[in-house]
């Protein structure tokens, strides 16, 4: 394994410096040629950047393969796939193909690939295997295409997907193994000029590319020993979950609202991601570690012996499904999307997906029942869960049956996520009580309990408390953490750290007509100086508020309490002044105390 390694590194690191010696020479022919992407209401950038920096990527990942030791036979397949998608994108890139021309193109390639014997191995028909395998080809070209939304996303995301195809490959796809990690070293070395703000755009010449090299290099590299077809199936899918996620998303998201799939728009998943607060490097990093967490999926998954890989599986499958109906909320377009949804063909399912969200809920509890019941088995018995399988598989019908029944009896489906508060924990502890008691009662009466553990149902309890609790406040944290970076038009401090300015922090991240940006309070309390209070910092008194003021320099200060004495309110009327700081009264209503301008810099 250590020569492996060896070669990790030669691969990674020729492709590497060569990516950063080609790129800015691509850059600068590209901005000569007019090879930009100029700002349109269908991209995110917005400057002129130049394209073509997937022809770097390329000729990197080509020259340390091919540095680093004979490739074989398959490898040379996909190189040469993703050269002819490369050649594509440069086509697209510099004159503009139509979609259908693009898919067209594809399919050719992925054709070639299949009939040179590059195949997934799914089923047990040749004639099905091809077909998927076109497919899956197809696919994560386009999908890849399709991330390319945002500086550094398509490139980190392919350099997380090639490192987790390294590691899941080892030793039984050597060739496969080194053309990953001259991808993870090319995709690296480009970031240096794409991560926000990118100088340089791979453009459909770097994501086509990549797109079909790391898919047919999934292909090659199916695992061997697999614990079955769900595991065949699965490893391919965690290695491009996030891509898949996205065009998905879009996908449906699209033609939901009776958009064109094809034509461009900030609806991705990082776009949504910057719309609910977040920044761009946030909403990039957001992905990355997704992409991270679906890898370190896809390695268990490859492996016969570590099945709680299983269980983070189903833990990324919940977390994906919450997360695409938090951002489904997020409004990107600029028509009345329900509207157009109740035009559509699809539009019993949708309304009722809508407006009777206890059917998702139920779906959902039911998965999160699954999940924690086998983690407890995994849990309680590990390597030999396989002995106990058939007592899981037997019981697991009674489970999901007397759980589920328990919730709607305990008052679980009462609450609404987004309001959820610590009053709300107290349904959802008496439902995971009467689940379990209630699942024991009824494997007793139907098998005597023989051959079972009580601890499995103990830790059951634990595992589904943490579940259960954790979707439901899943949906405040995001709306927490996204208000928390949001980034308004003007920044405040606010004057006073107890309960009123409590109160009114949750009001302004609450309320989006208040279009403030946060940044810390201000107290005479010297116990409260120093300490943060709903994530922000409280960073003095009344005796350095002009220091204060200066150092942060606010647009306004927001008075959190009227029960202020008239000597302190006017030395901080004087404090303002001096900094042209706004001193606003805070009674859900802003009134303007008084004004000043800033004082030059």
């Amino acid at each position: 394994m250590s020569a492996g390694w060896s070669l990790f590194f030669l691969a990674s690191l020729t492709a590497g410096i060569t990516s950063i010696a080609l790129t800015p020479l691509v850059r600068a022919g590209a901005r000569a040629l007019g090879v930009v992407a100029h700002p349109r209401a269908d991209r995110w950038n917005r400057q002129s950047v130049p394209l073509l920096g997937g022809i770097a990527i390329g000729v990197a990942v080509l020259t340390a393969t091919l540095v680093a030791g004979e490739p074989g036979r398959e490898v040379l397949f996909a190189l040469g796939a993703g050269i002819a998608l490369l050649a594509v994108g440069i086509v697209d890139d510099v004159y503009g193909l139509r979609a259908v021309v693009k898919l067209t193109a594809q399919i050719a390639v992925a054709s070639v690939l299949v009939s040179l014997g590059v195949s997934l191995h799914w089923t047990s028909s040749p004639a099905a295997n091809a077909i998927i395998t076109t497919l899956w080809i197809v696919g994560a070209s386009n999908a890849f295409n399709l991330l390319d939304n945002m500086d550094g996303l398509c490139a980190g995301i392919a350099l997380v997907t090639a490192l987790a195809l390294c590691v899941t490959v080892g030793s039984h796809a050597p060739g496969v193994f080194v053309c990953a990690a001259a991808i993870a070293g090319a995709a690296a070395g480009f970031l240096v000029f794409n991560f926000n703000p990118a100088s340089i755009f791979m453009g459909d010449t770097g994501s086509l590319f990549l797109g079909g090299t790391l898919g047919v290099l999934a292909v090659l590299g199916e695992p061997r020993a697999q614990r079955g077809l769900v595991s065949a199936m699965a490893v391919p899918v965690m290695l491009l979950l996030i891509p898949i996620f996205d065009t998905t998303f879009v996908t449906l998201s699209r033609k939901l609202s009776s958009r064109r799939v094809s034509v461009g728009g900030r609806d991705h998943t990082s776009h949504r991601l910057v719309a609910l607060g977040l920044s761009e490097r946030q909403a990039v990093l957001c992905l990355y570690g997704l992409a991270a967490l679906a890898g370190a999926a896809a390695v268990g998954l490859s492996s016969t012996h570590f099945r709680e890989a299983d269980i983070l599986l189903g833990l990324l499958v919940v977390g994906l499904i919450l997360l695409s109906v938090r951002l489904a909320n997020v409004r990107v377009y600029n028509g009345d999307d329900f509207t157009l949804l109740r035009h559509t063909r699809l539009t019993p399912l949708v309304t009722d997906f809508v407006y009777k969200r206890r059917v998702l809920e139920v779906l959902l509890d039911i998965f999160l029942v699954v999940i924690a019941y086998y983690a407890s088995w995994i849990l309680r018995f590990e390597a030999d869960f396989p002995t106990y399988a058939s007592l899981f598989s037997r019981s697991v019908p009674i489970v999901i049956g007397c759980q589920i029944a328990a919730f709607a009896v305990a008052g679980v489906y009462g609450g609404v996520w987004r309001y959820m508060s610590a009053a709300d924990v107290l349904p959802y502890a008496r439902g995971v009580v009467l689940a379990v008691l209630s699942s024991i009662v009824m494997i007793t009466y139907v098998t005597r309990f023989e051959g079972f553990s009580r601890g499995v149902f103990l830790i059951d309890a634990l595992v589904l408390a943490l579940l259960l609790v954790g979707s439901r406040a899943s949906f405040r944290v995001i709306g927490e953490l996204s208000r928390r970076y949001a980034s308004g038009r003007e920044r405040a401090l606010i004057y006073g750290a107890g309960d009123g300015g409590a109160m009114l922090v949750r009001e302004l991240r609450n309320n989006p007509s208040y279009d403030y940006r946060l940044i810390g309070f201000v107290d005479d309390a010297r116990s409260k100086q120093g300490r943060r209070i709903l994530g922000l910092p409280v960073l003095g008194g009344i005796d350095s508020l002009e220091t204060t003021l200066a150092e942060t320099r606010p647009d306004v200060l927001i008075l959190s309490t009227a029960r202020i004495a008239d000597e302190r309110l006017a030395e901080v009327r004087r404090a303002c002044l001096a900094n042209g700081t706004r001193l606003l009264e805070f009674s859900f209503q802003l009134t303007v105390v008084a004004t000043g301008k800033r004082a030059a810099s």
